[in-house]
């Protein structure tokens, strides 16, 4: 009877220390570090396949390369809808003053076309020069006039001498203050009366061309580091460059996240403590890593190459509807640029290898799922700065320190894809970046593997700093 009244004594629940202990014991017995790469592959294959399988994944990846491909378009097809809605301004020319400088009829209508079409190279992307000129006899003038008014003609230039033997120029036009052709009409004014009163004072054609010649001017930029590079490169620079520090910042965020979550999931549901049986903590790190990292490296590639192709598509489909003239609106994206989206992927996968190995050892700190986003919150922040950082250093890429944290590994992806894309960048300075990461990348994995392997069956209080600059330091 005494024996049924006593209580039952509960089973010992192991201390914090036991647990570590135990940890520390599982991972290093057992058969599993004979089997490190193998190990290692199985984890990466199960963590990609889990990703990639996602409705998700795969809707995202879809919807981006649609974007990619509508936006290398948007210069092309911009440029299509320009060449076919373009026509010439339609100019009609009255002379009732006879010779102007000697130029008469033919000759002196080929002096204006000549002046305002410029040359061939100026054509618009349609083959046709701006301006169409056609002369017209005095007794029409009221019928021409009637045209401009009926928006059938663009522009009537009369012109006419006065009693001083002075040219002068009578402008019709049906456009109101904004009438972008009235200053390069001036100018031909201008041009023909200095002409036409050289004429009447008895200089050559030889001498009137020295004496309105144009003085020499030379233009010296003492501002060194000077971007030599056409306008249309820039703007490809700036947009490739913001893209791309988008893309940067959003998929190491992403995956980085998905890196933790999946840890502490894990670990949350004690499936961890199956797994180490099997494996080692820093198998499974590795492989979480690079599991999740290469699904994120297929999405980004994906992007990329498609990007290129379609960049590399431009021209010829540019050559199809437009033929090779020139247009006002010209902006190639190809060239340089495709090495430009080469060290996008690069820079994207070095950053989340770096950012991803401190996810990990964060997501095994924590004791639940729901503790994430704290517990990578000061990592957030830390690729958040790069990220900022670029859209104040593009006033001035070539400062000095934006410069300097470019040399930062957690900073540079972002820093150097904008220096790249709207600045100048010594060759030796992308080795230099990329071989810095490498080493930060070597030294965080080691860091964090130690963090790593004494976290995840850690179910206790999460540890201060102090206890885990013992755990880093610890044999």
């Amino acid at each position: 009877m005494l024996k049924r009244m006593l209580p039952t004594p509960e089973p010992k629940v192991p201390t914090e220390n036991q647990e570590k202990q135990a940890s520390v014991v599982i991972s290093r017995d057992g058969a599993a570090n004979q089997h490190t790469w193998r190990n290692i592959g199985l984890i990466i294959g199960r963590e990609y396949k889990n990703r990639v399988a996602q409705r998700s994944f795969l809707i995202g990846t879809i919807v981006l390369l649609a974007v990619i491909i509508i936006a290398a378009f948007v210069p092309t097809i911009f440029q299509i809808i320009t060449a076919r809605t373009s026509s010439q301004t339609k100019i009609a020319i009255v002379n009732n003053a006879g010779p102007i400088a000697g130029l008469n009829g033919s000759i002196l209508t080929k002096y204006i076309a000549t002046n305002l079409n410029g040359t061939a190279s100026q054509t618009q992307a349609n083959g046709k020069a701006p301006f169409a000129i056609n002369t017209a006899s005095s007794t029409s003038t009221s019928n021409l006039q009637q045209q401009v008014k009926n928006g059938h003609l663009d522009i009537l230039l009369v012109i006419d001498r006065s009693a001083n033997q002075d040219v002068h120029f009578t402008y019709y036009t049906n456009v109101g203050s904004q009438d972008a052709n009235q200053s390069q009409i001036q100018t031909l004014a201008g041009q023909l009366s200095l002409l036409d009163k050289a004429s009447r004072m008895g200089l050559t054609p030889a001498q009137t061309s020295n004496l309105f010649a144009q003085p020499a001017f030379t233009v010296i930029n003492t501002k060194q580091n000077q971007d030599t590079r056409s306008v249309s490169d820039i703007a490809a620079g700036y947009i490739i460059a913001y893209a791309g520090i988008i893309l940067i910042y959003m998929w190491v965020s992403i995956y980085g996240i998905g890196v933790a979550t999946g840890v502490a999931e894990e670990k949350g549901t004690r499936i961890m403590e199956i797994l180490v049986n099997a494996t080692t903590p820093f198998q499974l790190m590795v492989g979480k890593i690079i599991g999740i990292g290469a699904a994120g490296v297929t999405q980004m590639a994906a992007l990329v190459l498609v990007g290129i192709g379609m960049l590399l598509l431009q021209n010829p489909i540019k050559s199809a509807f437009l033929g090779n003239s020139s247009a006002a609106f010209n902006l190639d994206i190809t060239g340089t640029f495709v090495l430009l989206l080469l060290l996008l992927l690069i820079y994207f996968i070095l950053a989340f290898l770096l950012y991803a190995t401190l996810f990990a050892a964060a997501g095994a700190l924590v004791k639940r799922q729901d503790e994430v986003q704290n517990a990578v919150m000061p990592l957030t922040f830390l690729a958040l700065a790069g990220y900022l950082a670029c859209f104040v250093g593009v006033t001035d890429p070539n400062a000095l320190w934006f410069k300097i944290i470019s040399y930062v590994p957690f900073w540079t992806p972002t820093t150097m894809l904008m220096r790249l894309g709207v600045g100048s960048v010594a060759w030796w300075e992308i080795p230099l970046t990329i071989g810095l990461m490498i080493i930060a990348i070597c030294v965080c994995a080691f860091i964090s593997a130690r963090i790593y392997r004494f976290g995840v069956l850690m179910y206790g209080q999460k540890p201060g700093l102090g206890q885990l600059i013992k755990i880093v330091r610890k044999q």
